[in-house]
């Protein structure tokens, strides 16, 4: 499944660009073969995460919403107890 999370991600991140998840798209910017993209792709199109077009894939909404919660989280810094005491009334 991990090829299948690193393909979703490059989808999430091509889809809020608008460009259209091909092949070569995908092999831009991940670090698989064609051959494993395209298994990839046709897990997610049975899985319901994507759909498969003549020009590419797109992901589905549910598609969409499972790249979003796969992604790495940011991690904010902490605040500082002294700006925290700044904004208490």
């Amino acid at each position: 499944m991990n090829d299948d999370n690193v393909v979703l991600g490059a989808m999430l991140r091509l889809a809020r660009r608008r460009i259209e998840a091909s092949t070569d798209e995908l092999l831009e910017r991940v670090g698989l073969d064609r051959s494993r993209i395209r298994a990839s792709l046709a897990r997610l199109d049975t899985a319901g995460l994507t759909e498969r077009r003549v020009s590419g894939a797109r992901l589905t909404m549910t598609g969409f919403a499972v790249a979003l919660a796969l992604r790495p989280k940011r991690v904010q810094p902490a605040q500082s107890a002294r700006g925290a005491g700044r904004h208490a009334a």
